[in-house]
């Protein structure tokens, strides 16, 4: 049986979602497709604009056949955590044959020399990583620095270039995890299968292309809630905009500065003890945070005002909302070192698919949880079920902030079934 396995978001489910999808069941020859999605926040550290379910839903009506969680712990984690949590998972359903990516640099020739870089560590890299560290870089740039410096001039430039778009470190990283899986576990390494990103790229405002960017539809959405039903119908697909457009008269699409009250309670209220303790929070970012704490207003404002040389934009993004969604470093390091994730939570799965369901009841080594009541019975032991809790306190947190945006009540987890097309 082949399964062919993604690691996603789906913010919301557009045309070269689908392009993708339809590309990977062809050219790696799927009979199955496993989607690992991000839940109600995502890792540029934003609650997602529609709830999970539906996006679930989206991307079963256009080709998965099954989508499983990715828990928010990890699915609003840097692109390192983020995609070895992903990976992760798909090991540990058992049965996954191949992971397939979009990207903008499809050849893996350089992907593989930057892995073994990052993989080995030696020291050479060590101390150019430290010496870029020290002259004010932030971590990204400092890495990049420190991994073109041991390459040829060729491989370097080809690197650089590789090393400018987010998908392309997310594939670094998907393939750093998949080396490190097969290396520690012993276990055989799971094919990958690149498939060259279509349309506008990850940042483009653009939409006057079908391949519209998942960014460049939220802008779209925010600007202008009522959006013309015309354009939507252009960037996204059939299923997927009768979602939306269902979704909309019934709930608010969220962004970062729907977060700005609810953080600004946990900033004023933590704010004695210091931020260092939540995740990806350094003591360093913690002073600064309050220090500028009394002139806060909203989240993308706190952001941009925190935002230096040395401190990126969007990981200030994620640990602010680690601090509301109350992540720490320490469960960041407990489940790291014990399987990133204790259950595959599914979201949503194809009637035509019930085959793959009994198979990865005999694959996966971790249970396979459809609702949230059999959580307590079926999970494996307290630490387990602690996760999950943490886990439900996040979405009651995003049914919050849309309480909150529209006034409209989103169900809470136990209410909702698991979603079958």
């Amino acid at each position: 049986m082949q399964i062919t396995g993604i690691i996603a978001e789906y913010n919301p489910f557009h045309n070269g979602h689908a392009f993708q999808l339809a590309r990977a069941r062809k050219e790696t020859g799927a009979d199955y497709i496993i989607v690992i999605m991000s839940g109600n926040f995502v890792q540029r550290g934003a609650p997602a604009l529609l709830d999970k379910f539906v996006r679930a839903e989206m991307a079963l009506l256009e080709g998965a056949d099954l989508v499983v969680e990715l828990p928010p712990i990890w699915s609003c984690a840097s692109a390192e955590y983020f995609a070895a949590a992903g990976i992760r998972l798909l090991y540990q359903l058992g049965c996954v044959n191949t992971l397939c990516y979009g990207c903008e640099t499809p050849s893996l020739d350089i992907y593989t020399k930057l892995c073994a870089i990052l993989i080995d560590e030696t020291p050479q890299y060590q101390q150019l990583l430290a010496r870029s560290l020290k002259s004010g870089c932030g971590f990204a740039r400092a890495r990049e620095n420190a991994l073109l410096s041991l390459l040829s001039d060729a491989d370097a430039a080809a690197a650089a270039q590789i090393l400018k778009n987010p998908n392309n470190i997310l594939a670094l990283e998907y393939l750093k995890a998949i080396a490190k899986e097969s290396a520690d576990k012993k276990t055989s390494q799971m094919h990958v299968h690149p498939i060259l990103r279509q349309g506008q790229g990850y940042h483009s405002d653009l939409l006057h292309d079908s391949l519209a960017s998942a960014s460049a539809i939220r802008r779209f959405l925010a600007n202008d809630p009522a959006a013309d039903v015309r354009i939507l119908q252009q960037v996204l697909p059939a299923a997927s905009c009768r979602l939306l457009l269902d979704y909309r008269k019934r709930h608010p699409f969220l962004y970062e500065n729907d977060c700005s009250q609810m953080l600004h309670y946990c900033l004023l209220k933590n704010a004695t003890a210091g931020f260092s303790q939540y995740a990806d929070c350094t003591p360093q970012l913690s002073r600064r945070i309050c220090r500028n704490l009394k002139d806060y207003n909203g989240f993308t404002n706190f952001c941009a005002q925190i935002k230096s040389k040395n401190i990126a934009y969007t990981r200030i993004s994620r640990v602010l909302l680690h601090i509301l969604l109350d992540i720490r470093q320490d469960s960041y390091t407990h489940w790291q070192n014990r399987s990133y994730v204790p259950y595959a939570r599914m979201l949503g799965f194809r009637k035509e698919s019930k085959e793959l369901l009994t198979h990865l009841k005999k694959t996966s080594s971790i249970p396979l949880l459809s609702r949230a009541a059999d959580a307590e019975k079926i999970l494996p032991d307290a630490d387990a079920v602690s996760f999950f809790h943490q886990h439900l306190f996040a979405d009651a947190v995003y049914r919050a902030l849309a309480l909150e945006k529209g006034g409209c009540h989103i169900r809470q987890e136990y209410e909702q079934p698991v979603r079958i097309v």
